[in-house]
């Protein structure tokens, strides 16, 4: 086989190491502490949205490894092993993504460029340093010995490819909201996974939005989210898959991660929001809001199932009666502050 990919994703530098929010979903929730590459992105993350553009540039043997994920008793790191996996198997170009930003680079210019070189290893870079991307002809790879060590006694014979396509580096929550930004925009080649209402708004499948609810865009709203009575959804919002927005709650220029509730009449701005975690891009500032029943999680929402079930069974005029959740108390920040939450 001529080409292989490798991708390479580790965890968030900089980020606080909260635990992963288990479920019996198949497809379970991110949390901020997972790779900002596997966060949800307007319905699909930046490594899926990689994986596809490899396949579209005509890679179809993918493989993707954890940085982190070394077992102790094996001498190699688990994308070392995986380099050699594909040497042994036969391919020929090994593309190495160190996954750490959303790039739009053609995969057949870059072979090319690595083919007229004639150089054993090809690294791409912009203007402002190596892209984390790699491509190595598997030849002269050594299957024996250490494979970043031969990777790097190549690299005094590797070309540079220059690449000045849409890139986005993914470092912090703030540039994951930057990303989210310029799709929302059309500032690149990435879409929202939705269906566009109208000029600027997106909705996922299933997305319900009472009627008395403003919607500005450029915004999106997830497969399966709800969006209760009063509430406005401003422009630069994304709320992904499976949330629920509480009545008269106001979303602006922030990003909700997926099954995400967030409770009546707060007034969110700036900020990424995953469960019961707050983060407010202007003050960088992190919390956790669990105990306030300001935010929380959908997955563990036993009356949803019955409340939506009442929802579709009695309606008035055509429009579903949005029934509100007993069990919620209307949401002040002043209860946070009084708290100690927020200074």
């Amino acid at each position: 086989m001529e080409l292989g990919a490798i991708i390479i994703v580790g965890q968030n530098s900089g980020t606080h190491a909260l635990p992963s929010k288990g479920g019996g979903n198949s497809s379970p929730s991110p949390s901020p502490s997972s790779p900002i590459v596997c966060w949800d992105l307007l319905g699909e993350s930046v490594l899926r949205r990689t994986v596809s553009q490899l396949r579209e540039g005509g890679v179809q043997l993918i493989s993707v490894v954890d940085r982190d994920a070394a077992q102790h008793n094996l001498p190699n790191q688990v994308w070392e092993r995986a380099v050699l996996d594909y040497a042994r198997g036969g391919v020929e170009q090994i593309l190495l993504l160190d996954l750490n930003a959303y790039t739009e680079i053609n995969i057949y210019d870059l072979l090319k460029f690595h083919r007229d070189g004639g150089c054993p290893v090809t690294n791409v870079a912009d203007d402002r340093g190596l892209l984390g991307t790699t491509v190595i002809s598997a030849s002269v790879l050594d299957q024996e010995n250490d494979i970043s060590r031969r990777i790097s006694a190549l690299s005094s014979c590797s070309s540079t490819f220059e690449f000045s396509g849409f890139v986005h580096r993914l470092s912090s929550a703030s540039d994951y909201r930057e990303l989210v930004q310029h799709v929302l925009t059309g500032m690149c080649n990435a879409r929202p996974i939705a269906t566009e209402i109208q000029p600027g708004v997106w909705m996922g499948q299933g997305a319900r939005v009472h009627s008395s609810v403003r919607v500005l865009g450029p915004c999106f709203l997830g497969a399966k989210t709800r969006v209760k009575a009063g509430g406005v959804i401003a422009s630069g919002t994304a709320i992904e898959r499976e949330c629920e927005i509480d009545c008269g709650t106001v979303v602006e220029s922030a990003s909700i991660l997926p099954r995400t509730y967030i409770a009546p009449g707060l007034r969110i701005s700036n900020a990424v929001v995953q469960g019961s975690r707050f983060t407010h891009l202007g003050r960088k500032l992190e919390v956790e809001l669990g105990v306030t029943g300001l935010l929380g999680s959908t997955e563990n929402r036993a009356s949803r199932r019955l409340l939506d079930t009442l929802g579709s069974v009695f309606t008035f005029g055509g429009s579903s009666l949005d029934l509100p959740t007993p069990s919620r108390a209307p949401a002040s920040l002043d209860y946070v502050r009084g708290n100690g939450f927020l200074e």
